[in-house]
């Protein structure tokens, strides 16, 4: 597995328990990205995040950056809820990849809105570019 794909899923994962619970939901969101998108298994998934391990990648495209970002917020709203702690940590790898102080906050909270809806990546890249 590359570096960038296991500093990715360790991400998602973080977002998983940002807000000190483990939600089953969020949980089985994390495996679907994973599986869909990157073609990681589940048993992958364990393995990469107890481990040692640890990477630290930042997206090189601002399209990434915002797909990454967006997968983060998927896994934020998969229990239905988001808290300041998720709210929190998807403001932090914003920064992280680069995204202004003053933009933030828009960012997170339409990456928010465009998770809670649902809709795809090729749609969110869409509606992000307009």
């Amino acid at each position: 597995m590359k570096e960038n794909l296991k500093s990715h899923l360790l991400n998602l994962y973080c977002m998983v328990v940002a807000d000190g619970e483990v939600s089953p939901k969020e949980k089985a969101e994390l495996y679907r990205i994973g599986k869909e998108r990157y073609g990681v298994t589940e048993e992958e998934i364990n393995k990469l995040i107890f481990t040692d391990d640890i990477v630290s990648y930042i997206p090189e495209t601002d399209e990434d950056k915002i797909l990454y970002l967006y997968d983060l917020a998927i896994i934020a709203w998969a229990d239905g809820k988001i808290t300041d702690d998720e709210k929190y940590l998807l403001s932090k790898y914003a920064k992280k990849f680069g995204v202004v102080q003053e933009e933030t906050e828009a960012l997170i909270n339409f990456l928010l809105e465009k998770a809670q809806n649902k809709l795809s990546q090729e749609e969110l890249l869409k509606e992000f570019s307009n």
